[in-house]
């Protein structure tokens, strides 16, 4: 009878271990994940150089990984085992204060990567510059979720390594063109400044950010009396003030990335958009496709889908152009990430043109499309994490 049930016992592994291999192999491959807003493994070409150094091995398992059937039920299952062992961080996941999710970004801002990325960024700062002059060039590396909620973070979680790295972006850029937020976003940590299933911040997070890049510019171009125009007679600022916007909840159903990678149980986000009371008109262009102009920044079919916070604007774009009625006579370019997507809606107030261009899909000549625009002036915005895995920055010096 013992040998019965280990007969059985072996069996029944030994299905588990080769009917999932079998079943994985025998499935279609899957390019994208919805969960995890990316695209998965797919079979590596097989070369003998590859096998070699070892590269098919490291991205045979990295195949495998992605491609394994029922994974993200297999991942949930993994966190919970995990979780009901007492562990406070899974799948390089911190479970935070307050059910927020946090990215670890483990060897991210030590990478050589990120050492490289801080070279092409400081030589594109210091050429565009040159060419627009001191205070009209400016560099917003946002922390992530990780340097700004420290409080909500297990006792052995540690974000010395990004601010560390934001310390080096600082010194790095000339001065007065890294604009650092933050000690704004640290005073307002207690609200909500990031999403908790999600890598990005919020709406709100985005404002803070806009109000100190806007102050940053203001007293910058001050010095040589470029100064944007006040909206106040005798002073003040010059782009449109907290209190001239409404908050409109767009969904409250927003399950992001960081919560694909353990697949738990937590509270879904909100997602936001901030509406002006009183709004300037615009046009919105993707791509160069002046058949296809929009008069909204919120693409509300994604509302539907997975990703939902590919709300503003419909995602990322290689492109995005807008054209306001605001006439201020500002001329604005920004070099982004997905972190910017929420961020520029309140640049259509106080710009009169805005190009957004993300150097992951961009193919075109950077220095030719900077040479067709009159930009009175230029942000590079990413988040820290993003900005240092970005691959594609060399872009930035053709």
């Amino acid at each position: 009878m013992k040998k019965t049930q280990n007969y059985m016992i072996i069996t029944f592994f030994l299905l588990c271990i080769f009917g999932f291999s079998a079943a994985s192999l025998c499935k279609p491959d899957t390019v994208f994940s919805e969960e995890e807003n990316r695209e998965l493994a797919q079979m590596p070409k097989l070369s003998l150089d590859d096998i070699v150094s070892g590269e098919f091995s490291k991205d045979y398992d990295a195949y495998l990984s992605d491609q394994f059937v029922f994974r993200n039920q297999w991942i949930g299952v993994k966190t919970e085992a995990e979780r009901l062992a007492g562990k406070q961080e899974v799948n390089d996941i911190y479970f935070a204060k307050d059910d927020y999710l946090i990215e670890k970004h483990t060897g991210t801002f030590t990478d050589p990567q990120a050492a490289a990325n801080l070279v092409y960024l400081r030589s594109f700062v210091e050429e565009q510059t040159a060419r627009l002059g001191e205070g009209h060039v400016m560099a917003l590396i946002a922390p992530n979720a990780l340097c700004v909620l420290e409080d909500k973070l297990p006792a052995f979680a540690d974000a010395r390594e990004e601010n560390a790295y934001l310390d080096q972006i600082r010194a790095a850029l000339p001065a007065g063109s890294f604009v650092d937020v933050r000690d704004v976003l640290a005073e307002h940590k207690e609200e909500y400044l990031y999403y908790r299933t999600d890598h990005h911040w919020t709406t709100l997070g985005a404002w803070y950010a806009y109000e100190t890049w806007a102050k940053a510019l203001q007293a910058e171009n001050a010095q040589d009396g470029s100064a944007p125009d006040s909206q106040a007679d005798g002073g003040g600022t010059w782009y449109t003030p907290r209190e001239m916007y409404q908050q409109e909840t767009l969904t409250t159903e927003f399950y992001g990335t960081v919560e694909a990678k353990v697949n738990c149980e937590t509270p879904a986000d909100t997602i936001q958009a901030w509406i002006p009371l009183t709004e300037v008109s615009y046009t919105v262009s993707f791509n160069h496709d002046t058949q296809n102009v929009k008069d909204t920044l919120y693409d509300e079919s994604f509302l539907k889908k997975r990703d939902k916070y590919a709300v503003f604007f419909g995602g990322n774009q290689p492109l995005t152009e807008i054209r306001t009625q605001a006439k201020t006579g500002r001329r604005l370019l920004v070099i982004k990430d997905s972190y910017a997507n929420c961020f520029v809606p309140f640049a259509v107030q106080d710009m009169e043109q805005i190009s957004m261009i993300d150097m992951r899909y961009f193919n075109e000549r950077l220095s030719e499309y900077i040479a067709g625009n009159d930009f009175t002036d230029v942000l590079f915005l990413y988040n820290a994490a993003g900005f240092a895995e970005d691959v594609s920055l060399a872009k930035l010096a053709l």
